[in-house]
């Protein structure tokens, strides 16, 4: 096999050959920063419903218990952008077992 020629420092990018570029990014810290990153990032991913209808489902529950939830229990999990309404499944799962006065979804009373 042939040996790879380091290329200098004032070498452009688009002289290299296929062999060099690749030898380059290995010996970087590039590499090591992708796999930081990479063990980084958890390894769940996140999971969103959309609109009431999303939350209806997720909870099991009718429109206006839905609306009550929206509002009371679950807001910090809803992002809003005008009608559009997005939750976070996760963080709102966390908030409706944490809540500690609501011993079912019918209990709910809006404030």
């Amino acid at each position: 096999m042939e040996k790879l020629q380091v290329p200098s420092g004032s070498t452009p990018i688009w002289q290299l050959t296929v062999d060099q570029f690749m030898g380059m990014l290995k010996s970087s810290r590039f590499n090591e920063v992708a796999l930081q990153n990479d063990s980084v990032t958890d390894s769940k991913p996140k999971r969103y419903v959309h609109g009431m209808s999303g939350i209806k489902k997720l909870f099991n529950c009718s429109y206006p218990t839905a609306r009550k939830l929206v509002d009371t229990i679950i807001t910090p999990a809803v992002a809003r952008q005008g009608k559009v309404i997005v939750v976070d499944v996760d963080m709102a799962m966390k908030l409706f077992k944490e809540h500690k006065t609501v011993k079912s979804i019918k209990a709910l009373k809006t404030e």
